[in-house]
């Protein structure tokens, strides 16, 4: 178990080094993009590198105890790198959506998956493959919903944390040690993102995160427990696709909301709808007061889905 402790913290400690000289090196580098709910320039836009330095650092650690580990860390960091060059150059939405998916595919070739949904049971062959598609599902879903500082490394640092008891429940110890590095690479990245940002987490960091997460569900049969965890990401990611009539980059769809003096709106003429033009629905927001509002939800569905298998345990049904 000391090992496994160590690991995680030094995930933690290897990101938070690394953000002292990735912030300002970006700066050197003019990697930086405009904060629009502070009217600040030169913001650093990569930072999502620190999360990939810090889990990078875990996992490794983690490889002589579970051979899971360097699979979810290879995955990871092909997005992780894909997300990188799409900061640093721009690519296709289509290759964004494509890579996971030939990834996810891989990934069901050379490894035994099933899929278990909880009080009805485990499925085999091609339904136990759908869980895979989890990989292209969540790693999009994570980067259309990074809407404020702070957010993303705060949800993945819960829904990490609530898979990693659900895993403790269901005696799947290594998917816990790895959802604590998960967990502990998301919060160092926090530390840096969080309001107010000195780096936004950029595709890198949604991607790397998504990929990291939904590659530990499908190994471990966890696909259905993150689905109810990170609910807030999939009903954001469905709304905008179906809203928006496809899969549109976000330069290609008309915002759903605007910001006047500090304070997020809801753009009642856009047809495009998301989850925080929801939350501005009832009235105006500032940046601070929707990340509250966005975390709140994940705390409740990551909650719900822990007490979920607690009782589902208890009764000895299905999980």
């Amino acid at each position: 178990m000391f090992a496994e402790i160590v690991s995680a913290v030094a995930a933690f400690i290897a990101g938070v080094v690394f953000g002292l000289w990735w912030v300002g090196e970006q700066r050197r580098r003019n990697i930086t993009s405009r904060d629009i709910y502070k009217n600040i320039s030169g913001v650093p836009r990569a930072g999502g590198l620190i999360a990939m330095v810090a889990a990078t650092v875990g996992y490794s650690l983690l490889s002589t105890i579970t051979d899971k580990s360097l699979l979810v860390l290879v995955i990871s960091m092909i997005m992780g790198i894909l997300g990188l060059v799409d900061d640093l150059k721009g690519l296709s939405e289509y290759v964004r959506v494509l890579v996971p998916v030939v990834l996810a595919f891989a990934l069901a070739r050379t490894s035994m998956i099933t899929l278990t949904v909880p009080m009805v049971g485990l499925f085999y062959g091609a339904t136990g493959w759908l869980s895979v598609l989890a990989i292209p599902v969540l790693t999009n879903a994570f980067n259309m919903l990074d809407p404020v500082n702070g957010f993303l490394p705060m949800a993945n640092t819960i829904v990490g944390l609530s898979l990693a008891a659900v895993a403790a429940i269901r005696g799947q110890w290594d998917a816990v040690y790895l959802l604590a590095v998960h967990a502990a690479a998301s919060l160092s990245l926090y530390v840096y993102n969080r309001y107010p940002a000195k780096t936004f987490n950029g595709n890198v960091g949604s991607y790397f995160l998504g990929a990291s997460i939904s590659t530990i569900a499908v190994l471990y049969d966890l696909v259905p427990y993150l689905i109810l965890a990170g609910l807030p990401f999939v009903v954001n990611g469905t709304l905008i696709i179906f809203s928006s009539g496809g899969i549109k980059g976000r330069e290609k769809i008309e915002r759903p909301t605007y910001l006047e003096n500090g304070l997020v709106y809801q753009q009642c003429n856009s047809p495009i709808i998301s989850l925080v033009r929801l939350t501005v629905a009832n009235g105006p927001m500032n940046e601070y007061g929707i990340f509250k509002a966005l975390t709140a939800l994940t705390a409740a569905t990551s909650a719900l889905t822990v007490a979920t298998t607690a009782v589902i345990h208890i009764f000895s049904l299905p999980i």
